[in-house]
Parts: structure tokens; sequence; C-alpha cells
């Protein structure tokens, strides 16, 4: 019986191999996390009085930050990518969603 001699590798986690989707949820929330750092810093800076687009730029934040989780979750289904990279998009985009969450509902409390 002839043996096929041609090798298949498979990928192990050993191997350090970082996926994409593990990259692009990092990136989204170091993006979710800075932009918030400069929405709060001159919400700050203003007195509170920022105008509309801060809003504006709260939920776009918001939206990121959901697109980069999801992109965090499915990186978790590639099991040969070093895990390390994926906990960190998804503390990252975790964080970017609690503080939307937190500042939501400050805005709500503010309105009563």
């Amino acid at each position: 019986m002839k043996r096929n001699k041609r090798k298949t590798f498979a990928y192990r986690p050993s191997d350090k191999i970082i996926s994409r989707e593990s990259i692009v949820s990092v990136i989204l929330g170091a993006a979710g996390i800075i932009g918030y750092y400069l929405l709060l810093f001159g919400s700050i800076k203003t007195g509170g009085t920022s105008s509309p687009l801060s809003g504006a730029g709260g939920w776009i934040l918001l939206v990121v930050s959901a697109i980069g989780l999801y992109f965090g979750i499915q990186s978790m289904k590639d099991t040969a990518a070093v895990m390390k990279w994926k906990i960190i998009g998804c503390t990252c985009n975790g964080i970017v969603l609690a503080v939307s969450v937190i500042i939501f509902v400050i805005g709500i409390i503010a309105m009563i």
C-alpha cells in the first residue's frame, strides 16, 4: 500500500499565530479607549458644555466597540491563535462598552 508522503501541518498554540480577528479587535478596542479619553478630555476642557458632535462621537465609539467585540468573539473560534491577543481585544472592547453604558445612564439621570 502506498503511503502519502506529503505532510499536512496543523497550527498549534505554540506556533504563536495571531488571527486577523484578534488584531482587528485589539485595534478597535484601543481606538475606542483613546476616543473616549479624547471625548472626556474635550468635555472637561469646555466645562461640560460640549457640542452635539461629541454625543455623536460617543455613539460612533459604541458601534465601533460593538464591532470590535464581535471580532473578539469570532477570534475565540480560532483555537490555534495566541490567547493573549484574544483576551486583550475582548477586554478593551468590553471596557469601551461599559463606559458607553455608564455615560448613557448618567445622561438619562441628568435629564430627570
